[in-house]
């Protein structure tokens, strides 16, 4: 969404639903149709103009997410975060070349080969912090036992 959409819907959303809520209410009032004027009033004056005044830059940006990628259209969460398929997308669209795309490839091929027990799950800090927290509650467990 371009940024001045977002920025007027965060700074006069609320007042463009108000003067909207305005005119469908005497709309509906003129057709004969008070009880959808009633439901317009409480819908647009007291629920959306309200959300829109304190909370429009929060809408702002949920409403401001770009253009969908093929992931989100597809639903599937893991083809957004692929990197094969951003390098495709990169070298159809011109952006790098035969060479670069080409080092680039090998680069991940030779990632995906790598296999995930030889990838540590967590820091070297992590885990000397948690070893002496482990024989503590080892000892612990012992001294249990004991009595």
């Amino acid at each position: 969404m371009d940024e001045r959409i977002r920025d007027a819907i965060a700074d006069e959303g609320w007042l463009f639903v108000a003067i909207l809520t305005l005119a469908l209410t005497s709309l509906a009032g003129l057709a004969g149709l008070g009880a959808l004027a009633g439901v317009i009033t409480i819908v647009g004056w007291f629920v959306l103009t309200p959300i829109l005044l304190f909370w429009g830059d929060e809408v702002a940006l949920m409403l401001g997410d770009d253009e969908p990628t093929g992931a989100t259209r597809t639903g599937d969460p893991d083809a957004e975060a692929d990197p094969l398929e951003e390098l495709k997308r990169r070298y159809a669209a011109g952006e790098i070349d035969d060479a670069e795309f080409e080092r680039r490839l090998e680069r991940l091929v030779a990632v995906d080969e790598i296999p995930d027990d030889a990838i540590g799950t967590g820091t070297a800090d992590a885990a000397t912090e948690t070893e002496p927290l482990e024989h503590a509650r080892d000892r612990e467990r012992e001294r249990e036992r004991e009595r």
